[in-house]
């Protein structure tokens, strides 16, 4: 049964087209333009067919001055960017084996990884973005701590494990291997750094907006639920936004600790975060936290309005209430 699955699983491979190689192939070779290469099949066949599949066609291999097949070994000099593609071998029972060729880029191709970390602590993941028009198939992983290879994306980014040990002083540099395909080319690049340069906390928790008066507002942040504990091993600074009411325009300050007060009459507010001691990046900003404008003095004058304008209709009751009394014609006969 393993044996007609692997069959299958030949076949399959054997007509996809190149154009659409948007995965990493489990055998391929990487060369260099204008190298030799020797491709091998894997088989207990002494003598196969070869056979090669470009983005368009699958033509049969013939001994040539550049292909020279023998035995289970077929030997490609000059490495040419047309004979890119998909070399598969065949016996009289069929597909034996196959192997990708592409076009080693490594040296050539620019590359962006960018990376980043909401915490020190090893129980969150490292963030990883990677995009390249020129390449349809991306992995990463983290070769310093022995990472398994991250092919697919979560949410269009890459989420590595590390054992960083966030209470200690980091003296490795972590580093991450990235490999890319597409239907000619194979791309491999390294990026390092500290997990402290690429810290970037989660944004944090507005707990109250509360108004103190008129001019005056007290606002309190708590760290994001990612950031280490304790927090005051880990201290963060903040940043507040805001927008003044009267003319629209954006004003923000900087403070330590949990709690601020801006004495400014504005409209709303935002609030983000970074580490004090190691000056990580800004973490995003909070949503827009809406201040209602207040209204205070207006009640309290119409309250008093209404309490003034009660007691004398009340005044004014009771004057009719003792005239009508003394009126009365029982009042009267008295």
């Amino acid at each position: 049964m393993g044996w007609l699955m692997s069959r299958i699983l030949l076949f399959c491979l054997s007509i996809v087209r190149i154009s659409s190689l948007n995965f990493f192939p489990e055998k391929f070779v990487v060369a260099e333009q204008h190298k030799n290469v020797t491709l091998t099949c894997v088989t207990n066949k002494d003598s196969v067919t070869w056979k090669w599949q470009d983005e368009y066609n699958t033509y049969n291999i013939d001994e040539d001055e550049f292909l020279v097949p023998k035995g289970r070994n077929l030997f490609l000099r000059d490495l040419q960017k047309d004979q890119i593609g998909n070399y598969t071998c065949w016996s009289d029972e069929g597909l034996e084996d196959y192997t990708y060729l592409l076009l080693d880029k490594s040296k050539d191709a620019t590359v962006n990884i960018n990376c980043t970390a909401e915490t020190f602590s090893c129980m969150k993941h490292i963030t990883c973005d990677w995009k390249s028009e020129e390449f349809t198939a991306f992995r990463l992983r983290n070769t310093r701590d022995n990472g398994d290879w991250v092919s697919e994306p979560v949410d269009g980014v890459f989420h590595l494990q590390h054992f960083t040990n966030s209470y200690t002083e980091e003296s490795e540099r972590m580093m991450i291997t990235g490999e890319a395909v597409s239907s000619c080319c194979y791309l491999k690049t390294k990026y390092s750094f500290y997990l402290r340069d690429i810290v970037k906390p989660a944004s944090p928790n507005i707990s109250t907006c509360s108004r103190e008066n008129s001019e005056i507002i007290e606002v309190e942040v708590k760290p994001p639920s990612s950031w280490p504990h304790p927090h005051s091993f880990f201290p963060l600074k903040h940043q507040i936004e805001y927008e003044i009411r009267d003319n629209g325009k954006l004003e923000t300050r900087e403070w330590e600790g949990s709690k601020v007060l801006v004495e400014r009459v504005i409209s709303k507010l935002r609030v983000r975060c970074r580490d004090l001691l190691l000056l990580s990046q800004w973490s995003e900003w909070t949503p827009w936290e809406n201040v209602s404008k207040r209204k205070g003095r207006k009640r309290t004058k119409a309250a008093k309005t209404a309490r003034n304008s009660g007691k004398r209709n009340k005044s004014k009751k009771q004057q009719r209430k003792c005239q009508n009394k003394w009126n009365s014609p029982t009042w009267a006969n008295f």
